[in-house]
Order: C-alpha cells, then structure tokens, then sequence
C-alpha cells in the first residue's frame, strides 16, 4: 500500500514537473492566486462604490447649507476649468493684445510675470470700460506693484527699480491668479528683453488702488 501510494505521488509529481512529492502536496493545498486576486478586485470595487457615494452626499449637503459643492472653500483644485486637459500656450506679445476684449469671441486674458490667465470670468474688473481693463491683454506686472495705472510707462514687465514691498505685491498677486477659483492659466508670453540701458519709470505719485 505505501509502495503504490509512493509511486502515486511520484506520478504527480511528474505531471506537475517538480521531482519532490512533497512539493506536490504545498502546491495542493496553496489557495488559488487567480482568486485571491478576485477578492481583492471585489473589495476595491465596494471600497470605490462607497467612496463615490459619500463624496455625492458631500455634495449634495454642502449645496444645500452652504450653496457651494466643497463646503464654502475655494481654489485652483476646486476649479473643475484646472482639470481639463490642454496643451499649454506661448503667447507672443501681439497675439495676447489682441484679448483685450475688444473683440468679445475671443476669451479675457491678462499676463504678469509672463505666465497668462484666462480671466473672463471676471469681465466686469478686467473687460473693456472697467476699472482695470488696463491690465488686459498685456503682461502689466510693474503696475500691479506699485498700483500706478495712470502711467503707461508702469504698464510693463520692467520691474526694475521697485522696492521689496512692491515686488513682494507682485508675487502676491501672482498667487492670487494662479489659485483663483475661475481664473486658469493657459500659458506664457514670450516678452521682450528689457533693455538695460533704457530709463527706469519714475515712481508713481498718483497711484490708484489695486484692483480686487
């Protein structure tokens, strides 16, 4: 009986290639990987399902209490605009002129510190006849720090000859376009060099407030 039971498991053993019988025995009595990875499609998928749905009801609740999908916050990643795929844009200085508004086919934009956002959605501060509209259709980086716009020599990119302060106003409105809840970026202007040689703009004595 042992001899025949032996010369079974040799036979296994063959048809499976390994030579050990007990090998044969691990591998039989080893769960099924192919399953394994079943269940665990099967629990991703309910963990996906309840995710989605709690995320939904987030919504939903959110909107009834606060009138907003995320709960009152916003920003960039509460801008479903950030999450279409785009090819970004160079712009050259011409070609961001020409959306100044003044041809209302075309999208709003404005540029500082050579990156150019789409601003439409804020037609009324930056479109045609608005208090801003200067900052349209051009990289106006210097005036938005020294807040001069009643001086076409600080509607440039020239930052040279500012101070700490209005370079560090410059950055923060930077920030403010970039994390804007509708603005998006779409590229960059490809500006001239500025010309060292060229007159610094003389400080603005009559600055007007910046725009919000």
């Amino acid at each position: 009986m042992k001899d025949q039971e032996l010369k079974q498991r040799h036979m296994q053993a063959g048809l499976t290639g390994d030579t050990d019988p007990e090998i044969v025995e691990i591998k039989a009595a080893r769960p099924s990987a192919r399953g394994g990875s079943g269940n665990w499609l099967a629990w991703w998928a309910i963990v996906v399902r309840i995710t989605i749905t709690m995320l939904g009801l987030s919504v939903c609740m959110s909107y009834l209490i606060t009138e907003t999908a995320f709960w009152g916050h916003s920003s960039k990643w509460t801008n479903w605009r950030n999450y279409i795929p785009r090819q970004k844009r160079v712009f050259t200085p011409h070609e961001l002129s020409m959306h100044d508004g003044s041809n209302p086919g075309l999208p709003l934009l404005l540029a500082i510190e050579g990156d150019v956002y789409d601003v439409s959605s804020g037609w009324g501060f930056y479109g045609p006849g608005s208090s801003y509209s200067l900052f349209a259709g051009r990289d106006a980086s210097r005036a938005f720090g020294t807040n001069c716009l009643s001086r076409k020599d600080h509607l440039t990119h020239d930052t040279r000859g500012l101070s700490e302060k209005e370079l560090a106003g410059i950055k923060g409105w930077h920030q403010y376009f970039d994390n804007h809840q509708q603005y998006v970026k779409l590229g960059i202007v490809e500006l001239d060099p500025v010309d060292p040689a060229a007159p610094i703009p003389p400080p603005c004595e009559d600055a007007k407030p910046r725009p919000k």
